[in-house]
């Protein structure tokens, strides 16, 4: 018979913790910048606007055309300033709340998160996977209802199976596969 040494934490319970020491959840609600660039040039690209501020830091970015031209979907630090900067240079920019997970170190969880979000009742509206890194990932998930998947996906069980295989042996053998 094992004894557990209670000094020891759990996977999951370091995670947590290296989460909330650097204020960083893994799934969060924040808010998404839609930049509507359109069909006309301007003076300077959105994401060179952006780079000229190194206190913004892009999570994710995402870009798409529709009949009004090109939309630049943007999840930052400071979602307040990235916008008065853009809107400063031209840009029309609309603002969204979202979930945001991440980081995480590997792909292939945006269906499990879906279905999670769909069984509970809660329609995806759209998202996304971001990727900074090679091994850092961020999802996006707007939902015709976040207060209530925030709970969903605190609550159940796919984040917490995230959770615990986000670990450095995984890192290994996600580079073997």
């Amino acid at each position: 018979m094992v004894i557990p040494n209670h000094n020891q934490a759990t996977q999951q319970e370091i995670i947590i913790r290296i989460t909330k020491q650097h204020d960083i959840s893994t799934v969060r609600q924040e808010t998404e910048i839609s930049v509507r660039i359109g069909h006309e040039p301007h003076n300077a690209g959105a994401t060179t606007v952006i780079a000229r501020y190194p206190d913004i830091e892009v999570f994710t970015m995402r870009s798409y055309c529709n009949r009004d031209g090109v939309v630049l979907l943007l999840v930052t630090t400071d979602a307040l300033k990235t916008s008065q900067v853009l809107t400063a240079a031209g840009f029309e920019c609309e603002v969204n709340p979202v979930i945001l997970i991440g980081p995480i170190n590997r792909s292939g969880w945006a269906a499990p998160i879906g279905a999670e979000l769909a069984n509970a009742g809660i329609e995806v509206v759209y998202s996304y996977t971001s990727h900074k890194d090679r091994d850092r990932h961020y999802l996006v998930f707007k939902t015709s209802d976040n207060d209530r998947a925030m709970q969903v996906l605190t609550d159940g069980p796919t984040l917490q199976s995230l959770a615990c295989s986000d670990s450095p042996q995984d890192r290994e053998m996600a580079i073997a596969d």
